[in-house]
């Protein structure tokens, strides 16, 4: 009896074989077509449409299945191509600003070598407050007549030079 049932099993299966066999062939679909990769795609299919006891093979249903895939191979050759060109600009906005970088350390070097120090910049200060002190003073003491007219004093000394 035992026996009896998975004979009939069996032959059900060769018969689901064959049907689907020819609905490959009236899909123009021919097992050899498919790479590795493919075939164990279609053995997972296989797998699945056992254990959901599913017998009815629509070929649409497996055009839809194509379409969508092909729609999603499409759609992620295209996001790839945009972030390459995004990429790229990066990079380009990476290099420009590393040449920037590098102009601005240059300027950065020259600009220190050319840099006083506070305490230089302080003393000098000091000393040129101490200098205009010090003429100052020097100008509150010297008595200059009321008659003195620097000008004609000007022109003698340029009459000198030229002789």
């Amino acid at each position: 009896m035992q026996n009896l049932k998975i004979q009939e099993e069996v032959n059900s299966l060769m018969a689901l074989g064959h049907h689907f066999d020819e609905q490959l062939k009236l899909a123009s679909v021919d097992l050899g077509d498919f790479s590795d990769d493919d075939l164990a795609l279609l053995d997972k299919c296989v797998q699945y449409y056992s254990l959901l006891h599913i017998h009815d093979f629509n070929l649409n249903y497996l055009r839809d299945f194509y379409s969508a895939k092909k729609r999603e191979y499409i759609e992620n050759r295209q996001t790839t191509v945009q972030q390459r060109v995004e990429l790229q600009r990066i990079h380009s906005s990476i290099d420009e600003a590393a040449r920037d970088v590098v102009i601005l350390e240059r300027f950065k070097a020259a600009a220190e070598e050319r840099l006083i120090p506070d305490i230089v910049v302080m003393q000098r200060n000091s000393q040129q407050l101490a200098t205009k002190q010090a003429l100052l003073d020097r100008q509150k003491t010297l008595k200059i007549p009321k008659d003195f007219n620097i000008e004609s004093i000007i022109e003698k000394v340029d009459s000198l030079e030229q002789r």
